[in-house]
């Protein structure tokens, strides 16, 4: 009789599982949703501050704490003039981190023909923005660009000394595009610097 009941109750069992794994398997859950509303954010400061420490962890010479480091706006890397509200808060949760880490930094907004030009596949400093840098007697400059693709954003950031606009570091990741994201990359916000 025993064995009857212990039949019984893994045929009642199995079958439960199998109910459960197919309502979580369905294959027209989530169709015509929106991709954005079903993906959750990652914690943008917790990235931010990571890429800050790449960048630290990877230099390829040390910098000097005394010295400062000028971290410009992340632009986007269709517009090189064109910024969001996700740009400006990864520059300055970046910011944030290397003043932590001990690092003296400066916060300059520029402008986006001040800010970087692209050569031969690298991110170079303009010469109004080396100029800038020894007036501030910068070392280096943290200078970015990120891109919005389907369901994620890709963020380059790279450590470049004033000097030469030779990069030293440079660090590259992604976060997925949840609803904090999507408002921060909203197109109503984008600003434009000329």
């Amino acid at each position: 009789m025993n064995r009857k009941i212990f039949s019984s109750l893994k045929i009642l069992l199995g079958a439960t599982v199998l109910t459960a794994l197919g309502a979580c398997t369905d294959p027209y859950d989530g169709v015509g949703a929106d991709p954005i509303a079903q993906t959750t954010d990652v914690d943008i400061v917790a990235n931010s501050y990571q890429a800050a420490e790449r960048l630290i962890r990877g230099l390829q010479q040390p910098l000097d704490q005394d010295k400062p480091v000028l971290v410009a706006t992340v632009v986007d890397v269709a517009d090189m003039r064109q910024s969001s509200d996700l740009g400006r808060i990864v520059s300055e949760q970046v910011s944030s981190r290397l003043t932590q880490l001990g690092y003296q930094t400066k916060e300059m907004k520029f402008r986006g023909s001040f800010l970087v030009r692209q050569g031969g596949g690298e991110f170079v400093l303009s010469r109004a923005l080396r100029d800038i840098s020894r007036k501030q007697d910068a070392q280096a400059v943290v200078a970015g660009v990120y891109a919005v693709a389907h369901d994620g954003v890709y963020i380059t950031l790279r450590m470049i000394r004033a000097q030469d606009s030779a990069v030293i570091a440079s660090y590259d990741y992604r976060l997925p595009i949840g609803p904090d994201t999507a408002a921060l990359l909203g197109a109503s916000d984008n600003v434009v610097y000329y």
